[in-house]
């Protein structure tokens, strides 16, 4: 599986609310950062619990574009309860996700992959 279908994987599993496929995707030691709420989850489990704390409180994220370059994709993601737009920088090592984090902005998420 390339970067770009384990990312598109994820996301419809996410959305399905698909808690062992999403699960499946991430490596044990995935990490998910973020600054801006505060997010640091530092195993796939936490990641799994944070992401099911969000479901259902708000909208969906919309899914807006997704670059794969190599083992990163740069997600631009928008949360239309709060009108947010933001990037996700997200790391595959196989089929496996192990990285996950935001930025502001997509250089700035495009920048972390050098």
């Amino acid at each position: 599986m390339d970067t770009r279908s384990t990312v598109m994987d994820w996301d419809k599993a996410l959305r399905d609310s698909d808690w062992e496929k999403a699960r499946s995707l991430l490596s044990d030691d995935a990490t998910y950062v973020a600054s801006n709420p505060p997010i640091n989850c530092s195993s796939a489990d936490e990641i799994i619990d944070l992401m099911r704390s969000f479901k259902g409180v708000n909208p969906d994220v919309d899914l807006i574009d997704l670059e794969a370059i190599g083992d990163y994709a740069v997600a631009s993601l928008r949360q239309p309860a709060w009108d947010w737009e933001w990037f996700q920088l997200i790391t595959v090592d196989g089929e496996h996700i192990v990285r996950l984090e935001d930025f502001v902005s997509r250089e700035a998420a495009l920048a972390a992959t050098e």
